[in-house]
């Protein structure tokens, strides 16, 4: 029983519009950072640059625009 209680828990927490958007704009700036750096720099910087932005612009608009319904 305490299995299944835990099990939705954890299902809950990782379905959330809002933390999914969290963790990709968490994942997208760094990359988003290397990319332009490497863009300045010598090297191969664009393709990571424009797959960081989108990751980052992404998951700051699924933050934004969630709702949880507790409000």
């Amino acid at each position: 029983m305490r299995f299944r209680s835990y099990r939705a828990t954890l299902y809950r927490w990782v379905t959330a519009e809002r933390r999914l958007g969290i963790v990709l704009a968490a994942v997208g700036l760094p990359i988003a950072c290397l990319g332009a750096a490497m863009y300045v720099l010598p090297g191969p910087g664009f393709p990571l640059l424009v797959i960081g932005l989108s990751l980052f612009l992404t998951g700051m608009a699924m933050a934004l625009a969630a709702h949880d319904g507790e409000r």
